[in-house]
């Protein structure tokens, strides 16, 4: 049987597969969405209804990890991913372009609850290890994806043509990532879901739904989960809106898809080196402290974006920098949120951790959309950072003179050894 470690590296490079797939389709799709008619409001609802499912499935398949194992939650969301996919390459209207984006908000909240659960298991300094490669791993992909994307688009006269192709080739690779996935999980040692805590059937119906919600919501008293989710609460509403509405706007400043492709990249690159220095940023501070000024940095990106994209020099190095800043919130708000917790309430814990980025994600879209649908991108742009900048100083002030939480990375008995 192979060992446990083999599908923790499973869990870190099949991260970097997914969103590498995820990567080649998702930052086109308000591109493709504006090319059939869709209006920036539009868009903005349409990328909302990506977590708006997720919302009340997140805890549930939390549990469901907990009480089957991840490997065969992976199977489910790659079915999930394939089926949005294969709905935004046939869907040319609005109804079906939101049918596909339901389905990828319930394949991205199962694939990422069950990834993360791969890598956040063993003793606290190898976990943080393989969280952090993990989060690397991510960002490579999400830095690949966009450049084979932009290169699949560029290939074709018609935009139209090149996005469809483009969802087309990242539905044939979630395709062969699910045989994969049904290969390696054959020897997994599954949970046995006749000895779980709530067995699989009764989850998944309303009662079990809602007790899933109640059953997790304990872990939200622990300080280290609070400050953990408002933390990424945050970041991930910044990260929302550009991934949403960045490539909009470099579109309405006259720049091609394949450039917005490779500034994507750029973004996805900056994330990965960002966790090289994070081993370095760790030994030297502790967690909190790093995720709250990895977020006043990226909401002050999105305050000076519309300053930023006055020239091409400028809006790379402002995504350098917005990438080096979002880059370090993932494994960052990870090691907060499972330093205090038990091992059995992972899968939970993780779902939790979803649930509050969907919730993030579905303000975001709708509220930056909707600015700017009436006042433009720019003027969005900037009173969007404005507030974010606020907000950000405001946790900050408030968690280091109230809650003093000082989480650090390291196991001090094991780096005492060292």
């Amino acid at each position: 049987m192979p060992s446990l470690d083999l599908y923790r590296k499973v869990g870190i490079y099949g991260g970097g597969l997914f969103f590498a797939i995820t990567g080649m389709a998702q930052p086109f799709f308000t591109l493709y969405a504006q090319e059939v008619g869709a209006s920036t409001s539009a868009i903005g609802f349409m990328v909302t209804l990506r977590s708006l499912l997720p919302i009340f499935i997140a805890m549930p398949a939390g549990q469901m990890i907990d009480s089957i194992g991840p490997m065969k939650m992976l199977k489910w969301g790659s079915l999930l991913l394939i089926l949005s996919l294969f709905t935004t390459y046939y869907g040319n209207g609005l109804w079906m372009l939101s049918l596909s984006q339901f389905f990828m908000g319930a394949s991205i909240v199962i694939m990422a609850s069950a990834l993360q659960v791969l890598v956040s298991d063993g003793e606290k300094n190898k976990r943080n290890e393989n969280i952090n490669k993990y989060s690397m791993w991510m960002s490579g992909g999400g830095m690949l994806g966009p450049l084979v994307g932009g290169g699949v688009v560029s290939l074709f006269a018609s935009e139209l043509m090149g996005y469809k192709t483009s969802f087309l080739i990242s539905g044939i690779a979630s395709i062969g990532f699910l045989i994969f996935i049904l290969v390696i999980s054959r020897n997994y040692p599954h949970p046995d879901p006749n000895q779980a805590e709530i067995k699989p059937r009764d989850i998944i119906r309303v009662k079990g739904i809602v007790d899933s919600y109640t059953s997790g919501w304990h872990l939200t008293k622990i300080r280290a989960v609070q400050f953990g989710l408002i933390g990424t609460f945050l970041i991930m509403y910044i990260q929302a809106l550009y991934m949403s509405f960045m490539p909009l706007y470099m579109k309405e400043l006259g720049y091609s898809t394949f450039v917005i492709s490779i500034v994507l990249a750029i973004r996805g690159l900056a994330g990965m080196l960002s966790r090289y220095a994070l081993n370095w940023i760790m030994k030297r501070t502790h967690l909190e402290r790093i995720l709250t000024i990895a977020g006043m940095i990226a909401s002050v990106c999105v305050l000076l974006t519309p300053l930023a994209g006055l020239h091409i020099v400028g809006i790379i190095v402002l995504v350098l920098i917005m990438g080096s800043a979002v880059g370090v919130n993932l494994p960052v708000s990870i090691m907060i949120v499972v330093n205090d917790t038990k091992d059995s309430d992972r899968g939970k814990l993780m779902g939790l951790r979803l649930l509050t980025n969907r919730f993030s994600q579905i303000l975001s879209p709708a509220m930056f959309g909707i600015l700017g649908q009436t006042l433009g991108l720019s003027f969005a742009f900037f009173t969007g950072g404005i507030f974010l900048v606020s907000m950000m100083f405001g946790f900050s002030l408030y968690t280091s003179k109230n809650w003093n939480l000082k989480t650090d990375a390291r196991d001090k008995v094991q780096a005492a050894k060292r």
